[in-house]
């Protein structure tokens, strides 16, 4: 996936795990519609670039196509309040963002309003809505 050089990267050194194994990112609530997946992995390839797919490891089976939001919008807010970086056990550090992407009728749009947050220090992810920034639920890609 291509990012930006400020965005975060999931390593394996990081996170305690050894190198080949898979970074599972814990979602403690799960995901809005999927709240039974806890445990996801990041997918990412140069074939994919800039798209990533946010798989569950667990059952049900899962998978989220996604996009750093800053590419689709330069100025994307990346402000948390503070109850949701306690949810993340995040400090100061950088997180990972990331917009879903849906494909419907062979249109493809992201999902600005309700972003991905993972803290690659500590592997854990909540999907956020934000009702106090104006971003489209569906921003267009254009045509899939």
């Amino acid at each position: 996936m291509t990012l930006s050089a400020s965005s975060p990267m999931l390593h394996a050194d990081a996170a305690g795990a050894a190198a080949g194994e898979p970074l599972i990112v814990e979602f403690p609530a799960g995901i809005p519609g999927f709240e039974t997946c806890h445990r996801f992995v990041l997918v990412s390839s140069p074939e994919l670039a800039p798209l990533a797919c946010l798989q569950a490891v667990d059952p049900p089976a899962a998978s989220f196509l996604t996009v750093d939001p800053r590419l689709l919008e330069p100025g994307y807010d990346l402000t948390l309040r503070e109850f949701e970086r306690a949810r993340l056990g995040a400090g100061d550090e950088p997180l990972l963002w990331l917009a879903i992407v849906t494909i419907t009728n062979g249109e493809a749009t992201a999902n600005l309003r309700a972003p991905i947050v993972i803290n690659p220090r500590r592997m854990t992810g909540c999907q956020f809505i934000r009702d106090e920034v104006e971003y489209p639920v569906r921003y267009s890609l254009g045509r899939a």
